[in-house]
């Protein structure tokens, strides 16, 4: 592959690239147009496999590709994380069905403390985790105490 299809992003789909450690193994296709940190690693592969052995690459891109490498893994990690959070919080809502809940409706001015018991839990996509109650829907960021029903 000449190296000036490596600089063509449109074509990361179609790089497959081998290495060897002890046996030969080939690193997978990417399936999409984003750059992910696989079509990373293989870019970077394919740039050093084909780059100049008279005029190699010098040390501070390579290190800044792999602190690119690096920071890209850990916002995966740092969002699969949040993910995890998020849908444990979801889950924790349930524990609300049948309990009293105190938020605050209203904005501004108009802003008044109600108490509500939950009837109902449920989970929009666009607007998080909804508590259905005998005061209305209330969104679980608006909860402010929960409490047993005596």
């Amino acid at each position: 592959m000449p190296v000036t299809d490596v600089n063509n992003y449109s074509n990361l789909a179609n790089i497959n690239t081998t290495t060897s450690t002890n046996s030969s193994s080939s690193v997978t296709t990417a399936t999409n147009d984003a750059l992910g940190k696989d079509a990373f690693l293989k870019l970077l592969v394919a740039e050093l496999s084909n780059q100049d052995p008279l005029n190699p690459m010098e040390d501070r891109e390579f290190i800044s590709q792999m602190a690119t490498f690096s920071s890209l893994e850990q916002m995966q990690n740092m969002n699969n994380t949040l993910t995890t959070m998020s849908n444990a919080n979801k889950f924790n809502a349930v524990q609300y069905i049948g309990k009293a809940i105190a938020f605050t409706a209203g904005d501004g001015e108009e802003a008044t403390q109600k108490v509500a018991i939950v009837n109902h839990v449920w989970f929009d996509p666009n607007e998080g985790t909804i508590l259905d109650t005998t005061e209305g829907e209330v969104p679980l960021e608006k909860v402010e105490g929960v409490s047993v029903i005596s």
